[in-house]
């Protein structure tokens, strides 16, 4: 008779301890439903060129900036350069070699920012996080945004929302809703057709699924501004959380940008007062 009841204690004690386990787990969930780690994705072709400087600042910003516990890394081909190799001094990275991408179901990937589209969309529904592309550069934290299930932003209202910045809780139902529904939209030939405009007819589908902040948020200046960020005396946007730097209309300016000496030249520059907001000399 004692040994069943001790069984029966054991039991309940046993039972109780994965109750109160499972109730912590759930309440950390409420309390920050987007994990805080950063993922990057870079280096799909063969390398010709070194890595460069503002791709170095892209990833030291967003970890001064936010305190990630983890950034991701994901290239194929690895980078080379000075700028390269400091960028594996920055704490908590974590470098991991992939495989490029060939497909979307049935249907061939051609660009090679189609392929990079397909590593970030499956390496944030599996792990969650924050996506950002390498031309970022990190102004405000975004820690305030974690409790979202997802947050995008808009690129131009309503029709198109901008994947170079990206936040997910892991498996979320946008995410999705999103992958499903990529291979009928994507166009081999195409560009922003499943990347671009699908996650905008999601959220006028689904609003309850995402949070979608204004342009201002990631995205202006715009594009072809590329001289409001590099060249003219321009303020920082009071919205402005992570600033997307266009790099397919930029690239001649961030390959002038070759060290820190260049950021105390051009102070007045909206790319300067970005980096000397979070990054002083003695941080490079």
């Amino acid at each position: 008779m004692e040994i069943y009841t001790l069984l029966y204690i054991l039991i309940s004690l046993i039972l109780t301890l994965f109750i109160i386990i499972h109730y912590k787990k759930g309440k950390q969930v409420k309390t920050e439903k987007i994990p805080n780690i950063i993922h990057f994705v870079f280096g799909l072709k063969e390398q010709t060129e070194e890595f460069l400087f503002p791709y170095y600042l892209s990833v030291l910003s967003a970890y001064k900036v936010n305190s990630p516990k983890e950034i991701y890394f994901y290239y194929h081909f690895e980078p080379y350069g000075k700028w390269w190799e400091k960028l594996k001094t920055i704490p908590n990275i974590i470098f991991e070699k992939v495989p490029i991408p060939t497909h979307f179901g049935k249907k061939k990937i051609k660009h090679f920012a189609h392929k990079a589209d397909k590593i970030r969309m499956e390496k944030l529904y599996e792990k969650g996080g924050i996506y950002m592309d390498i031309d970022t550069i990190s102004v405000r934290p975004y820690k305030h945004l974690l409790n979202n299930d997802v947050v995008l932003g808009y690129e131009v209202p309503p029709n198109t929302i901008c994947n170079a910045v990206m936040l997910t809780k892991p498996f979320s139902r946008f995410f999705k809703v999103w992958l499903d529904r990529y291979e009928s939209e994507f166009k081999e030939d195409g560009w922003g057709e499943a990347s671009i405009y699908l996650p905008a007819k999601i959220q006028k589908q689904y609003p309850q699924l995402v949070k979608v902040l204004p342009p201002d948020t990631f995205f202006r200046p715009y594009a072809f501004d590329g001289k409001k960020i590099f060249s003219d005396d321009y303020d920082i946007p009071n919205n402005l959380i992570t600033l997307h730097l266009w790099e397919s209309y930029t690239k001649g300016y961030l390959e002038n940008i070759s060290d820190y000496q260049w950021i105390q030249e051009n102070q007045n520059t909206l790319y300067s007062k970005i980096v000397r907001l979070n990054i002083s000399e003695s941080d490079i």
